[in-house]
């Protein structure tokens, strides 16, 4: 099944697009062929397969690899550390498959990297901090999955990162204030996680982003008046955080949006009232019936995709 990056291929390299059925994903023909010819290997496409199995480690002896998008499957297993290798890689699509363990902190050494999607498996852990080191990235998609701890302060270094997509992890702690350093950012999703805090006034510095999604997380305090910089930002979705209170900055209207979580814009918070002496510590009870986001994500993730890089 061709996918719309993969246009034309250049005379003499090699490029293996959807060739396989159902089966085992060590046995399919491109990935043995990849092996025998590594050299020649640029990219490997076999999503939407139903391919079983899991990531072998000799995958990391395709060093010529610049692509590779084995999303929609059903592999299992973890992450090898061996993708270390690969350091001509430039796209790493992996969403939707079952995927477990850790992200391996060695993928900070791929530095050519600009979109990673490994979204919608059941990854464990914390996010490494290395990943601060990817500074070409422009696409990070790791929402729904199972990561723990905190962001760290290192992703702001990712200064040309247009789509952040973190939400539907269970992550704790506090926006870290770098996140302000991210001038690229067009899209923020960090929504329903277990983020505590408030939100940094560095984020108005993020004058290109159009969509922000921080609800269902235990955010407390005001809105800054900063974000009144970010005259491009057509959607703000913060309801659900039952300790936001205060006005709303002018220029700044939260969102309804009820297949995000968001039936109405302000939905549980405080927000339009006197913030208290002792912020509420309770959490959010909003329970959602399917997954917000889930099919805007799938549906135009490609469409967002062009839409950032024609703002960057």
């Amino acid at each position: 099944m061709t996918t719309p990056y993969m246009a034309a291929v250049a005379v003499g390299i090699l490029l293996f697009v959807g060739s396989a059925s159902a089966g085992r994903f060590n046995e399919s023909s491109a990935y043995q062929t990849c092996v025998t010819t590594p050299a020649s290997c640029r990219s490997l496409s076999l999503n939407s397969n139903s391919l079983s199995g899991t990531l072998p480690s000799e995958l990391g002896t395709l060093t010529g690899l610049t692509n590779m998008a084995l999303y929609d499957n059903q592999l299992t297993g973890t992450l090898p550390s061996e993708l270390a290798a690969l350091t001509s890689l430039s796209w790493l699509y992996l969403w939707y498959n079952q995927l477990t363990g850790t992200l391996p902190s060695e993928l900070g050494v791929l530095t050519r990297l600009t979109l990673m999607a490994i979204y919608g498996n059941q990854l464990t852990g914390t996010l490494p901090s290395e990943l601060g080191a990817l500074t070409s990235l422009s696409w990070l998609a790791l929402s729904h999955n199972q990561l723990t701890g905190t962001l760290p302060s290192e992703l702001g270094a990712l200064t040309r990162l247009s789509y952040m997509d973190l939400y539907a992890n269970p992550l704790t702690g506090t926006l870290p204030l770098e996140l302000g350093a991210l001038t690229s950012l067009i899209y923020m999703y960090l929504y329903r996680n277990q983020l505590t805090g408030t939100l940094p006034s560095e984020l108005g510095a993020l004058t290109r982003l159009t969509s922000m999604g921080v609800q269902d997380n235990q955010l407390t305090g005001t809105l800054p008046t900063e974000l009144s910089a970010l005259t491009r930002l057509t959607e703000t979705l913060v309801c659900n955080n039952p300790g936001m209170c205060g006005d709303i900055p002018a220029g700044v209207t939260p969102t309804a949006h009820s297949s995000w979580g968001c039936p109405t814009a302000l939905g549980g918070t405080l927000l339009g009232s006197d913030c208290p002496t002792s912020p509420p510590t309770t959490e959010s009870t909003y329970t959602p019936t399917s997954v917000p986001g889930d099919q805007p994500l799938k549906d135009n993730w490609f469409r967002k995709r062009d839409v950032a890089r024609k703002e960057a």
